[in-house]
C-alpha cells in the first residue's frame, strides 16, 4: 500500500455492518412501505377525481369537500365512493 493509506479494519467492519443492516431493514420494511406508498397514491388519485368532479360540477352548483378522508375514500372505492360521498352530502344537507 502507498504510504499514508492504512486500512482501518474498524471502518471496514462498520461499512459491512451498515450494508448488512440496510439490506435487513429493506427486507423487513419492504411490504409495509409498499402498502403505504400505494395508499398514498390512491389518496392522491382520489383527490384528483374529486377536484375534477368539483370543476365539472361547478356549472350546476355541485361540489364535494376535498379533504384527506374523502380523497382516501374515493381513491380506494373509486366512482362508487364518489357516489357515496355525493349521496351522503345531499342526505345530510
Amino acid at each position: 500500500m502507498p504510504e499514508g493509506l492504512e486500512l482501518d479494519w474498524n471502518l471496514v467492519a462498520a461499512v459491512i455492518f451498515g450494508l448488512f443492516m440496510l439490506y435487513f431493514l429493506s427486507r423487513v420494511f419492504y411490504k409495509p412501505l409498499k402498502l403505504l406508498l400505494r395508499l398514498l397514491l390512491w389518496t392522491v388519485a382520489g383527490g384528483v377525481l374529486i377536484y375534477f368532479y368539483n370543476f365539472a360540477g361547478a356549472v350546476w352548483g355541485l361540489a364535494v369537500g376535498l379533504n384527506v378522508i374523502s380523497a382516501f375514500i374515493v381513491g380506494v372505492m373509486g366512482l362508487p365512493g364518489l357516489g357515496a360521498l355525493i349521496g351522503l352530502k345531499y342526505l345530510f344537507s
